[in-house]
């Protein structure tokens, strides 16, 4: 199972404390080092526990509705994200997204 945005950010907080305490502690070169892991750690957070192994972030403006019925399904979803230039420009109007929406619509009818 995926974790949800509030878990996503519950996590995101957690490292940025600990970032806050090691400052304190260890030299400025070494909070580098793990401010970078902790940066990557947070990248990785859309592609834990996605679906059927397949990974890649949540492209921005997607909702976790779209991600979850339609992105992880589809085969422009790459570990970085959407491949799929039209999702660059103007998220949640590609065709696949497209065609989700207007199968829910017809089916409620």
């Amino acid at each position: 199972m995926a974790l949800t945005n509030e878990e996503k950010n519950i996590i995101e907080e957690a490292l940025s404390v600990y970032l806050q305490i090691i400052a304190r502690q260890v030299p400025p070169a070494q909070v580098q080092q793990l401010a970078q892991i902790a940066q990557n750690i947070v990248k990785k957070l859309d592609s834990v526990g996605s679906v059927g192994g397949k990974q890649g972030n949540r492209p921005a403006g997607i909702t976790d509705e779209w991600y979850k019925n339609v992105c992880l399904k589809c085969d422009k979803l790459s570990p970085g994200g959407c491949t799929d230039k039209v999702t660059e420009k103007y998220p949640g109007k590609c065709d696949p997204i497209l065609h989700y929406e207007q199968k829910k619509t017809s089916d409620k009818k």
